[in-house]
């Protein structure tokens, strides 16, 4: 598939194809992550992260890119040596089963391969066999 401009892509959730212009507004350097702009502009967004969260509690950002957050959602959820379901519908999927057993975290998988949806009756029998245990 192309876009217009003749650029090649391919169709998956990510990565995106991220317009020229766009590409060379990034063409900077990187913002001073400890002090100056950056971190005043976070004091900013903590208050309004917490009212989407709907919540007093502490606000946490991470700077990484989206796996960063998966390592982070894992890490503060489940514990090495714990099991969980991971049900898959093509590669992202897969990658957070390689990442929780990166972890040490047991992975029970339910693959349903690159283009079958998922179904229902499969994840429900692998809970209810969790469940049996």
């Amino acid at each position: 598939m192309t876009l217009s401009q003749g650029r090649s892509y391919l169709a998956i959730p990510g990565p995106s194809v991220v317009p020229d212009q766009v590409l060379q507004a990034m063409h900077r350097a990187a913002p001073n992550i400890y002090e100056g702009a950056l971190v005043e502009l976070t004091h900013g967004l903590i208050p309004d992260l917490r009212k989407v969260a709907r919540t007093q509690g502490e606000v946490a950002m991470y700077i990484a890119n989206g796996h960063g957050a998966w390592e982070a959602a894992l890490s503060n959820v489940v514990a090495a040596g714990e099991r969980v379901l991971c049900v898959a519908t093509g590669r992202f999927g897969i990658g957070w089963g390689e990442m929780a057993q990166a972890l040490g975290i047991e992975v029970d998988m339910v693959d349903f391969g690159l283009h079958a949806p998922l179904d229902p009756e499969r994840i429900g029998a692998a809970l209810r066999r969790d469940n049996a245990q």
